[in-house]
């Protein structure tokens, strides 16, 4: 039997992803996944090294008022939100998708203040890495928080 490149590709995607995750195959969705949770885990322990482990060479994270571009720009600005011993913010994924191809995934969700209040939303891009990890390269604020109701 004959495979055409799709099917190759897949096939070694998910031979990957199962070295990668220990033998055990696991969706790119919930990989995705996984990786958000890791990296606002990261950021929330406090942990630099991880957090920007998690940040691909040619990233882009985009502000309200800037983009930030590759990695050592968003080191050098980022590393001030771990100055202070408590995170600033925090987040967790609500949606995520991935491509049909498997390499490339969005995750959004909620971002909140320390007391857990909503301040807005966050979307990230991931893609996958040759090695099978997934790497954010878009990282940004999705829509802003809702105005709070008039009484």
């Amino acid at each position: 039997m004959r495979m055409t490149s799709t099917a190759l590709s897949l096939l070694l995607a998910f031979s990957i992803a199962s070295a990668a995750f220990g033998g055990e195959v696991i969706a790119p969705a919930d990989q995705v996944r996984q990786a958000e949770i890791e990296f606002a885990r990261a950021f929330a322990d406090r942990d630099q090294a991880k957090f920007f482990s998690y940040v691909a060479d040619d990233a882009s994270f985009l502000s309200a008022h800037k983009t930030l571009s590759g990695k050592e720009e968003i080191v050098k600005t980022w590393s001030g939100f771990f100055k202070d011993a408590a995170a600033p913010f925090s987040w967790a994924p609500e949606r995520v998708v991935v491509n049909a191809r498997g390499d490339l995934g969005l995750s959004t969700g909620a971002v909140r203040d320390p007391k857990g209040e909503l301040i807005g939303n966050y979307s990230s891009i991931w893609q996958r890495q040759k090695d099978g990890t997934w790497k954010a390269i878009f990282d940004g604020p999705g829509a802003p928080a809702p105005c709070p109701q008039s009484k």
